[in-house]
């Protein structure tokens, strides 16, 4: 586990990005907060789809990143109709699927599939909440998500055993599950399957 933002930084690039992801790839990043882990794609890719609901988080990392290699698209929160078909070879979603509940997280990985190509790898990380760590973040925060309220800052109550559930389902072939990485939460490398 990383004790520094740095470090934690560092992590996710030798983990999560430069093993599966090459200067041939276009990569869409579902979720992409402030820009911190676009901008560590952008060493990796040739090119990066930055798609979010949020327009500040969207301006936001327009500030940091620019524009050379990055398109923006702004989602609805539901559909990813606003990404073409078969338009990246990668799906990063990472710090992203800690703050969507299980039934969200379903709804997106039934739409993925139709906007990769090739070898279609998915980087999917979420919490999980039956992990030490995962419990106390819950018990810090879980009156933060009362009645369907998220105030923006709640995690989900999402564990490894319901995304391997919901992943197997939808016939996503799992290449890695890491938990021990990332203490509080599970990282998932896995290939999208043709479209659902």
């Amino acid at each position: 586990a990383a004790n520094s933002l740095a470090e934690y930084e560092k992590l996710i690039e030798q983990k999560f990005i430069a093993p599966y992801i090459n200067e041939k790839h276009t990569v869409l990043e579902i979720g992409i907060g402030g820009g911190r882990t676009a901008e560590l794609l952008l060493k990796h890719c040739q090119k990066l789809i930055c798609a979010d609901i949020s327009n500040s988080m969207l301006n936001a990392t327009k500030n940091r990143l620019g524009e050379a290699k990055v398109k923006y698209l702004k989602l609805d929160g539901i559909t990813l109709n606003e990404i073409d078909s078969k338009t990246a070879d990668v799906c990063f979603c990472y710090d992203t699927m800690v703050h969507l509940e299980p039934r969200d997280i379903f709804n997106y990985l039934t739409k993925i599939p139709a906007k990769l190509r090739g070898e279609k790898i998915c980087i999917f990380h979420h919490t999980n909440t039956l992990s030490d760590l995962g419990w106390q973040r819950f018990l810090k925060d879980w009156d933060n998500n009362l009645m369907g309220k998220r105030n923006g800052t709640a995690h989900s109550v999402m564990t490894n055993t319901i995304m391997e559930k919901f992943l197997s389902h939808l016939k996503y072939k799992i290449i890695h599950q890491d938990t021990n990485s990332v203490p509080r939460d599970c990282v998932w490398i896995c290939q999208a399957p043709d479209i659902i």
